[in-house]
């Protein structure tokens, strides 16, 4: 399959030096190409960036360069518009640059990818995972693959999950990012004109599932309140509206860093349990030669994923 990765950035050079010297660190990442897409306004800080691109083991990479701030949103929307819908991928690794990646993270999503070409109900694939067993407990699930609706942190999605789900994106994005600034979008017209919309109407059920229904989570209650508003919310709603699941390694492959950011701040840092990654040496777990479902914990109760968050 012809495939990219996509790494963005802005102006927390620290965490996007972090990140890309974690990608640097993964073999496999050398046989996809690199996209590097860098929003801009004054706060950017795209000079910082091109110097660590250039300098870098990726000179070859395709650094875009935003003339004006987008905000995340139109920003991510119209790189996976580029990569999918111009370029032709048929899938991409997704990065933001506050994931460090472990060494065989980007051979592990895109092994999980080709292994998901038998089930239809996979919409997005990703190895970061918050498990608060122990470490020697996790050592006996480094093969296990569960579902969950938490951020979209390094995720591979592929370009016919994208054609499906993208009209509901591109919607949001004419509507409510087009005309304003991505802080400043209608929240509140979001969640009760858009998302409940999408909320309520029957699901598009998958026919070859891999998760099954004791796992099955909805991203979003039917009454929208006080619910995210992001672009990574609309992608969960429109996965989930065409009966698509996230899945993820259920031993993380990778350590989220993003302390401070434009969502978070140490209070909501460690309100959404990022304070209890139990992470081992999490940087050399190896790629499993098969991989799991696990649907149940060692007490037998249902792992279901929680609400979006």
């Amino acid at each position: 399959m012809k495939s990219a990765i996509l790494l963005l950035g802005f102006n927390r050079i620290d965490y996007f030096s972090k990140v890309l010297s974690s990608l640097e660190r993964n073999k496999a990442a050398y046989e996809h190409d690199l996209f590097v897409y860098v929003d801009g306004g004054p706060n950017a800080k795209q000079a910082e960036i091109k110097q660590l691109i250039s300098g870098s083991k990726f000179p070859d990479a395709e650094v875009v360069f935003r003339v004006n701030n987008w905000g995340i949103g139109r920003h991510l929307i119209d790189a996976r518009r580029r990569l999918f819908d111009e370029l032709a991928y048929d899938r991409i690794l997704l990065l933001e640059d506050d994931l460090v990646l472990g060494e065989h993270y980007v051979e592990t999503v895109f092994k999980i990818s080709d292994w998901a070409k038998q089930y239809d109900d996979i919409g997005t694939i990703t190895a970061y995972n918050i498990n608060k067993a122990s470490i020697d407990i996790q050592s006996n699930q480094e093969n296990q693959l569960i579902a969950t609706n938490r951020h979209f942190w390094g995720y591979v999605i592929t370009k016919a999950v994208w054609d499906e789900i993208k009209h509901i994106i591109y919607e949001y994005e004419a509507r409510f990012l087009t005309k304003s600034t991505y802080t400043n979008r209608a929240h509140r017209r979001i969640r009760w004109l858009f998302m409940r919309k999408w909320i309520n109407l029957p699901r598009i059920m998958k026919s070859i599932r891999l998760v099954p229904d004791n796992c099955v989570m909805p991203p979003f209650p039917k009454i929208p309140f006080r619910i995210a508003t992001s672009q990574d919310a609309i992608t969960a709603l429109a996965l989930w509206h065409h009966g698509y699941h996230r899945i993820t390694t259920r031993v993380s492959r990778a350590e989220y860093i993003g302390i401070e950011g434009y969502s978070f701040s140490p209070e909501v840092y460690e309100s959404q349990g990022f304070h209890q990654q139990n992470l081992g040496d999490y940087a050399h777990i190896q790629t499993p030669e098969e991989f799991i479902f696990a649907d149940v914990d060692e007490q037998g109760n249902p792992l279901k994923p929680t609400e979006y968050r």
